[in-house]
């Protein structure tokens, strides 16, 4: 057989990253070249884990493996794939990327390995498609990132699809599948009821309306919080109602923890198990609900049905995280040039699974990575404002795969956490839990235990309905705080409440706001609220057809409200001096104390805060009554 071959050369005036982020995109490239989307599993050939891909086109069938595509953030990228059945032989992708006076010159070589007949056609047709795909790249970016840079210490990509949110082009966007006007218009209606700001209702739906089918199949709401400029609980809580009036749907997206890519999408909770699979990594991993597990909404299909086909399972794309992933065969060496970024660097090798990290304060001029059989070895030397030079050598009996990533980037996502601590969701979607007797690992969540002091002395004062009408009220004024610092009710037992958050300090803020204004209303009949605040690893489980937390976090946020006095939170010592609660506790009054909590063995140091109201004067002294307890002036 031989080789056919289209190749293009073009200058686009925009940033290097930024262009590479796009064109990198194999996805998007086969998708606008006309090759058929295909269906992926995994298959072993050696020690090595690779894609197999099947296809059909032109009545004929295909398929192929994919070793792992090759690239460089900002530089270049190669993709390969090798047939085993039908006409061709292989077929690749290669573009190179150039700084030019006010652009970027672009170098892409579309090939086929084939018969004359089969590779002509291919040639011709990849020639056509290069034209068209570079020619909608430059017309959405160039205007995009007029007077605008790529950052290097954020994924090209990420960047790139928030500056393309505003354009739009078929051949490098994708399909654009009609919405239901009418559906969309009237489920618009009901959603103007729901309490979200009317911008923010007519932003989701044009949204829905206009973004590419691939942009709507799978949406973010903090990725477009970002994109928007606005508040990401605020776009979440318009999606979570969205989904309520059926614009979209609520599905998770199970993520690994090694490779950090979606492995599985569910439809409920329930249908989540306690372990997952990722076949890229071959691992089985312990699902954790704080980490693993991602709140993504797609589109109704009432609303818009729309394509979710996979052209390329390799794109760069889908790994933003990954700023260079090269193969090496056994005993070879090789020198590329890369924009390093500042921060925690992790480099790891595909199905051996070697690791090591590095910590990245100054862009080194020089890095050595030495991969042994059983070991990452990194050594910077120097110091450079520019690209670095990479050296990389395997030291092993076996080809290698070697990923540079930024650990310490995070993406976008909605994880189980944040989400659940969401007061619509809570109310929304009440029966969203795991199957009964499932029980999800949490890796780390805020909880809070409130509990009603002189209730049972106002029964007897003022009677039964009236106390219950104050009981009802003082539970509104606690979920209206719990709300508004991000937490979500998870159930009432008699007078208390138990509510969870994603951060300790929004629970130690929500803790002060709440005893503040129930004892504003309510402190002179009587009552007062006492409060226990913990966070750490905990288990969900489905009670009572709802969502619920069970395990020592929950023990001892319980044991702390118990030891609290009315009007006053108490917490571990350790976490009431950490940095992230220290300045929401400062210059109330304190009470240091040690106590046994039942069902913990050792005795805990503890610390209660009053939750009076303070104020300093311009000399920051606090104002204190003759108790010696701050009291407000204001």
């Amino acid at each position: 057989m031989t080789i056919y071959a289209a190749e293009l050369e073009r200058v686009i005036k925009a940033p290097r990253a930024l262009v590479w982020a796009v064109v990198s995109d194999t996805n998007r490239w086969d998708r606008a070249a006309g090759l058929a989307p295909a269906k992926y599993s995994w298959i072993k050939e050696g020690s090595s884990n690779l894609r197999l891909a099947k296809a059909k086109e032109l009545g004929l069938d295909l398929e192929w493996i994919e070793p792992p595509y090759q690239w460089i953030e900002g530089s270049m990228v190669e993709g390969l794939r090798r047939f085993r059945k039908g006409p061709l032989n292989a077929g690749g992708f290669r573009v190179t990327l150039e700084e030019e006076a006010g652009g970027t010159r672009v170098k892409a070589r579309s090939y086929v390995d084939s018969g004359w007949l089969v590779g002509q056609m291919q040639k011709m047709k990849f020639q056509s498609a290069l034209v068209r795909y570079l020619g909608g790249i430059a017309s959405v970016l160039e205007g995009a990132t007029a007077g605008r840079s790529a950052v290097l210490d954020e994924p090209a990509v990420v960047q790139a699809r928030r500056l393309l949110a505003g354009s739009y082009d078929e051949t490098t966007s994708g399909p654009r599948t009609p919405a239901d006007l009418a559906q969309l218009e009237s489920r618009a209606g009901r959603m103007l009821e729901r309490p979200v700001k009317k911008e923010l209702v007519e932003k989701v739906v044009a949204f829905l309306r206009d973004r590419p089918d691939e942009e709507v199949a799978s949406i973010r709401p903090f990725e477009l919080a970002r994109t928007w400029g606005l508040d990401r609980r605020d776009v979440l809580r318009a999606f979570l109602y969205a989904t309520e009036v059926g614009l979209t749907n609520l599905s998770w997206q199970i993520n690994c923890p090694v490779c950090r890519v979606g492995a599985s999408v569910i439809d409920t909770l329930g249908d989540l198990g306690q372990k997952s699979h990722c076949g890229a990594c071959e691992i089985d991993y312990e699902v954790d609900f704080a980490k693993h597990v991602e709140a993504v909404f797609p589109v109704s299909d009432a609303v818009r049905r729309v394509s979710s086909s996979l052209y390329c399972a390799s794109s760069p794309a889908f790994l933003p995280h990954v700023m260079a992933q090269l193969r090496l065969d056994p005993g070879a060496s090789a020198t590329h040039a890369m924009e390093i970024p500042l921060g925690s660097l992790h480099l790891r090798t595909l199905w051996t699974r070697r690791t090591a990290d590095a910590e990245i304060k100054e862009r080194p001029a020089k890095l050595i990575v030495k991969v042994g059989e059983a070991h990452i070895e990194i050594t910077p030397s120097g110091t450079t404002t520019g690209k670095t030079e990479v050296v990389i050598s395997n030291e092993s009996a076996g080809e290698i795969a070697l990923l540079f990533e930024r650990s310490a980037w995070s993406a976008d996502a909605v994880l189980g956490t944040a989400i659940a601590s969401m007061p619509e969701f809570a109310n929304l979607f009440a029966t969203e839990a795991p199957a009964a007797g499932v029980e999800l690992r949490v890796g780390h969540v805020a909880l809070l235990f409130s509990d009603l002091t002189g209730s049972t002395a106002l029964y007897e004062k003022v009677g039964d309905a009236k106390a219950f009408a104050i009981v009802e009220d003082h539970f509104r004024i606690c979920e209206a705080e719990i709300a508004r610092y991000g937490g979500a009710i998870v159930k009432t037992m008699g007078d208390a409440v138990m509510a969870s958050f994603a951060t300790l300090d929004d629970a130690g803020r929500a803790a002060l706001a709440m005893i503040r204004a129930h004892d504003a209303k309510y402190q002179s009949m009587g009552l007062g609220v006492k409060i226990g605040i913990h966070a750490g690893p905990s288990l969900m489980v489905r009670a009572n057809e709802r969502l619920d937390y069970f395990g020592t976090t929950v023990n001892v946020t319980a044991r702390l409200q118990a030891q609290a006095a009315s009007s006053e939170v108490v917490l571990m010592a350790d976490a009431a001096r950490s940095p992230l609660l220290r300045p929401i506790f400062a210059d109330l009054p304190e009470r240091v104390f040690e106590a046994h909590l039942k069902g913990i063995k050792e005795t805990q140091s503890l610390v209660g805060f009053e939750a009076v109201e303070t104020s300093t004067d311009r000399s920051g002294v606090v104002n204190v009554d003759d108790g010696g307890r701050a009291k407000s002036t204001s």
